[in-house]
């Protein structure tokens, strides 16, 4: 039992039982308010006065709500700042408890103190709980979880935002990887998608015309253009599937709207079972027979059996075979035309252009078919009309110049089957050609090749001149001089010599 009366205040004998009972009580002193804060600052300034008023001070009542660091002295109130204060009046001996707890009494003292410490009104130290109390942040405040333990922080918000970031993250992630997949299968789809066709069989007629050099893409661009197919792309792969495909110029019937394998069928002939060939101008008569095989599928030995029998096709009879008569051009036949059908095809076309130009005897016919081919070999086809003036002079009866001899290069190398312009002495002075115009007079035995429009109008309208001879004196311009007599055309075949040794290798 203490003997120390209720009103008598008994301080601690030393500062460690003080400092033992802070430590088992509740750090509370400025609840709800930062360390470092404004509140901190108020009360250590009131410390202070305290303790520089008199020794013996007196209990000072405190207001509810209290902390723990205030006590009981009896029925009141007595708050710590006296305490430290009479500490210092004992130290200097002036102080003598006159009423409350005795110095030796500390147990019961620090009973009633937690007692008193436990009734008190408490408030938490939370960032919201100060909020709420003062209705402001004050100057200073820290977070509670920066200064108080971890036992005594509520981390449930920070867990929530924690966890709402991470699921924000993660559907941000899922949209993106989504977007890509998508953009990587459409990308996929479009390159993998067969291209866009019409499903067929078309529509209505389209008139189109392939253009000769023409090759797949451009064809398939102009039949985008025209409506027959849907893409390029479909026209392309269908090419691509038929490798044996061969596009040949010409006219074709096609319909708006068809399929791709369609049109290609149908502009290479095998939709309507039509054979195709083609035939370049001054070919030679076996040159033709082969083109004219390799189109149409008719045997070589077929077709030269029935181009052997020039009668059979109403020429005349100094007509040997049909060298000449071939006409050059484009061609189409039913798949199941013969030779004959398809050769008779191509000397009509040739006496259809005779025809035109007012030459209707065969015998007629005969001679300009073999000077309009003499003019495709030895001449450009602006001085076509000279030459063939050229050649009547001398073929004239009453020619002094020539005597009849046409002189031709380009006969002689015929009747040796090749295509060299060089003659040698030798091969113009052999006999046993019958095509070697230096010994034979007149015009070769036939025509020594195919000739084309403009050579047949100029051999049937020659342009009358008074020259005997012609030589091209430059074989990149076309360059031809003509001369009355032999001695003017030596000096224009030494120019033409000239040009060859500049030019070495061009004169073969």
């Amino acid at each position: 039992m203490s003997t120390t009366e209720p009103g008598d205040l008994t301080p601690p004998q030393s500062p460690a039982p003080r400092r033992r009972r802070r430590r088992h009580t509740p750090a509370r002193r400025f609840s709800g308010v930062g360390r470092h804060g404004a509140g901190d600052t108020a009360a250590v300034e009131e410390a202070l006065a305290l303790a520089s008023e008199a020794a013996l001070p007196t209990p000072v009542p405190v207001a509810a709500p209290v902390d723990e660091f205030d006590t009981h002295e009896g029925t009141e109130l007595v708050s710590w700042h006296a305490v430290d204060a009479r500490e210092g009046a004992e130290a200097a001996g002036g102080w003598a408890p006159e009423s409350g707890f005795a110095p030796e009494d500390d147990g019961a003292w620090l009973a009633a103190a937690e007692e008193e410490a436990g009734a008190a009104e408490h408030h938490g130290g939370s960032f919201e709980d100060g909020l709420s109390r003062f209705g402001a942040v004050p100057a200073g405040y820290l977070p509670a979880e920066h200064f108080y333990p971890d036992e005594e922080v509520d981390y449930s918000d920070r867990k929530r935002r924690r966890r709402r970031r991470g699921f924000t993250l993660a559907a941000i992630v899922l949209v993106f990887l989504l977007a890509v997949g998508g953009g990587g299968y459409w990308l996929l789809k479009q390159l993998t998608a067969p291209p866009a066709d019409y499903a067929g069989p078309g529509s209505g007629n389209v008139s189109f015309t392939v253009e000769s050099g023409w090759g797949a893409k451009q064809i398939g661009k102009h039949l985008v253009d025209a409506g027959v197919v849907k893409s390029t792309g479909a026209f392309d792969a269908a090419v691509a599937a038929n490798t044996a495909a061969t596009f040949h110029p010409g006219d074709f019937q096609l319909k708006r709207e068809m399929t791709a394998a369609d049109a290609l069928e149908a502009l290479t002939g095998k939709a309507d079972a039509v054979t195709y060939f083609a035939l370049d101008p001054n070919v030679r008569l076996n040159a033709a027979l082969t083109a004219i095989s390799e189109g149409t599928g008719l045997s070589l030995d077929e077709l030269k059996a029935a181009a052997a029998k020039p009668s059979a096709f109403g020429l005349p009879e100094s007509a040997t075979n049909l060298e000449g008569w071939l006409h050059p051009g484009e061609y189409r036949f039913p798949r199941d035309a013969d030779a004959q059908t398809v050769l008779q095809g191509l000397v009509d076309a040739t006496k259809a252009t005779l025809e035109k130009q007012g030459i209707t005897d065969p015998a007629q016919q005969q001679r300009t078919l073999t000077i309009a081919s003499i003019l495709m070999a030895e001449a450009l086809k602006g001085d076509y009309a000279k030459v063939a003036g050229v050649i009547e002079n001398r073929l004239a009866a009453d020619n002094k110049e020539t005597y009849g001899l046409l002189q031709s290069d380009a006969t002689v190398i015929y009747g040796l089957d090749r295509y060299s312009l060089l003659v040698t002495k030798a091969e113009q002075q052999d006999k046993s050609n019958p095509f070697n115009t230096y010994v034979h007079k007149g015009l070769p035995p036939t025509p020594i090749g195919s000739p084309n429009d403009a050579a047949i109008d100029a051999a049937a309208h020659p342009q009358a001149s008074d020259d005997y001879y012609w030589v091209t004196v430059n074989l990149d311009t076309g360059e031809t001089l003509f001369a009355k007599t032999h001695n003017e055309h030596l000096a224009n075949v030494d120019k033409y010599r000239q040009w060859c040794q500049a030019n070495e290798g061009r004169c073969k």
